[in-house]
């Protein structure tokens, strides 16, 4: 028993809790169960839940200090992608054998691609950038061309007397060193940002 026990301590300790393990329990049996995108989706935020909140107060210590002028200079930004008759992703779905044909178990697919468009715009308190409309994915190149023919001539409308700080998230294409660089290189002033915090975003509820 003792060597049994020595040879499962063995290799990567496990991510998930005994409350993680019986959530993880409850969404791949019985006849309600979730698709493996619904369980990654629910399994993802709960582990993410903890390392979130930590990082989040460490961040609210760190800017405490800002008054509401220190915000309402700070602009905003997001991109999103919407897709027409297309799923970004395939749906797998886990079932018995019987529930073949159950309405649980079946989705309605239109044939046809529909295509997809993407928007980059970003906003603070005093006015708004021009929008970005892509039909290709977003990448560092592109984003680079966002951040040079978009937003700094979008600040230079702004009042002038202002000083900016630019907000996005830390998506692959925001932190490259492509992007880095033509950040350095246009002197934009950037705030520091939190991981898994698109709910703090108010661009989010545009």
């Amino acid at each position: 028993m003792a060597r049994s026990k020595a040879f499962h301590e063995k290799g990567r300790p496990s991510r998930l809790t005994p409350r993680t393990a019986r959530h993880l329990k409850r969404l791949t049996t019985g006849t309600n169960r979730a698709n493996a995108n619904v369980i990654a989706q629910k399994l993802n935020d709960s582990l993410t839940q903890c390392f979130s909140s930590r990082t989040r107060i460490a961040w609210c210590k760190k800017f405490q200090s800002y008054t509401i002028e220190d915000w309402r200079r700070v602009i905003f930004s997001d991109e999103s992608t919407y897709y027409v008759f297309k799923r970004k992703n395939k749906m797998m779905v886990s079932r018995a054998k019987s529930e073949k044909l159950a309405p649980d178990c079946v989705q309605q697919l239109t044939t046809g691609d529909g295509g997809k468009v993407g928007i980059w715009g970003a906003m603070c308190e005093y006015g708004k950038t021009s929008a970005f409309v892509y039909s290709d994915n977003m990448d560092s190149t592109k984003y680079c061309e966002v951040l040079k023919n978009y937003l700094i001539p979008s600040i230079k409308r702004l009042p002038k007397e202002k000083k900016y700080i630019y907000q996005c998230d830390l998506a692959p294409w925001h932190t490259s060193n492509m992007v880095k660089d033509q950040i350095k290189k246009l002197k934009i002033n950037m705030l520091e940002w939190p991981p898994n915090s698109s709910d703090m975003n108010v661009v989010e509820e545009l």
